[in-house]
C-alpha cells in the first residue's frame, strides 16, 4: 500500500454564532491555550501544543468550516498535489494571510466527495518560545498522532471512504456493517484519525476528539461539565476499537467534543484490518447517551445537540 503524504489531523475550524462562549469553553473547560496568532477581529485560535493553531473559532452559522490535514514535507506536498490532480480533484492553493489564519504557511483547499471542505496544510507555525501552558493544567496527546480525530456521517459514503483510503492513502483499521456502516482509518499511529459513517444521502458532523495524558484530567473535565459548564451528551465509557476512555459533551455551537485518555497507538505495518462481528456496539462498557440531551436522531448518531 502506498504511504500517505498526510501526517495527521492538524486543526479544525469551528464556525459559530457563539464565539465568546466558545472562547471560554476552549480555554476553561477543554484546557486549550489562547494563541497569539494574529487574526481578524472576532476570530480566535487555540493551542494544544507548540502548534499556533489547533482549534480555530470564527463567526458564522454553527458548523464545521474545515478540517485541516498536515503534510510533513515538501516531497509529500508535491506527491499530494500530483495525486489530487491525477484524480481530477479540483482545489485552490492559498499562500496569503488566509493561510496564516490557519497557523500554517500554505493551504490547499478541496471538497471531499460528500462536499465537506478539506484543507491540506504545509509548514505549520510553531511557537517554541512561548511554550504551551494549559489553563487547566492538562497535557494533550498530539505529536506524530496529530491533534485527534473527527467523526462524521457522509452523504456519499463509498466515494468518501475511497477519497481518504484510496486517494490519500489512509490505512483502514476496521469497518462496521451492522446497524450502521462505518469506516475507521488513519495515516499515522493513532488508531483512527477519521471515522466515516454512511449518512444515507445526508451530511452530519458528529464530533471531534482530543486526548489528554491523564485519566484524572478526564475526570476533572467531567466534573466541570457536571457542574454546569457544558451539557453531557454521552456518559463515561471505553470504545471497543481505539480503547479510548472518554465522555462526550456539547460545545456552545452544538458540535460534540469527545474528551479522552489512553487511546490505542498502533504499528501501521503490523495492524490487521478487521470488521466488527458479534452483537455489535461502539463501546466495551459505558458511553450511555444522556436522556434529555439526545432526541432520537441524535441517539442514532449524527445530529448536533442544543448547547
Amino acid at each position: 500500500m502506498r504511504r500517505s503524504p498526510i501526517a495527521g489531523m492538524g486543526y479544525i475550524v469551528v464556525q459559530t454564532t457563539e464565539v465568546e462562549r466558545w472562547r471560554s469553553y476552549a480555554a476553561s473547560l477543554l484546557g486549550m491555550m489562547p494563541s497569539k496568532l494574529p487574526l481578524p477581529e472576532g476570530m480566535y485560535a487555540f493551542r494544544m501544543d507548540d502548534r499556533m493553531a489547533r482549534v480555530i473559532v470564527q463567526p458564522g452559522d454553527n458548523d464545521v468550516a474545515a478540517v485541516g490535514w498536515e503534510v510533513a514535507s515538501r516531497d509529500d506536498w508535491d506527491e499530494l498535489l500530483q495525486r489530487l490532480e491525477k484524480a481530477g480533484v479540483k482545489g485552490e492553493t492559498i499562500t496569503s494571510a488566509e493561510a496564516q489564519q490557519r497557523g500554517v504557511t500554505t493551504v490547499h483547499r478541496v471538497n471531499d466527495p460528500s462536499g465537506a471542505v478539506v484543507e491540506f496544510a504545509h509548514l505549520p507555525m510553531l511557537d517554541a518560545i512561548d511554550r504551551f501552558v494549559s489553563p487547566t493544567g492538562v497535557r494533550f496527546v498530539t505529536g506524530d498522532q496529530g491533534m485527534g480525530h473527527v467523526t462524521k456521517a457522509v452523504a456519499n459514503y463509498k466515494d468518501t471512504v475511497d477519497f481518504y483510503i484510496g486517494l490519500l492513502g489512509f490505512r483502514q483499521r476496521e469497518t462496521i456493517d451492522k446497524a450502521i456502516q462505518a469506516s475507521f482509518s488513519s495515516p499515522n499511529p493513532r488508531e483512527h484519525s477519521v471515522a466515516l459513517v454512511d449518512g444515507h444521502g445526508e451530511n452530519h458532523f458528529h464530533h471531534f476528539m482530543v486526548e489528554v495524558d491523564s485519566i484524572d484530567d478526564v475526570g476533572r473535565c467531567l466534573d466541570r461539565v457536571m457542574n454546569g459548564e457544558a451539557k453531557l451528551t454521552v456518559g463515561f465509557g471505553r470504545h471497543f476499537n481505539d480503547r479510548m476512555i472518554s465522555f462526550y459533551m456539547a460545545s456552545p455551537s452544538g458540535l460534540q467534543v469527545e474528551y479522552g485518555y489512553d487511546g490505542l497507538r498502533v504499528d501501521p505495518e503490523l495492524w490487521v484490518e478487521n470488521t466488527q462481528g458479534g452483537v455489535g456496539g461502539s463501546s466495551l462498557w459505558g458511553h450511555h447517551p444522556v436522556e434529555g440531551a439526545h432526541h432520537e436522531a441524535v441517539r442514532e448518531g449524527f445530529q448536533r445537540v442544543d448547547a
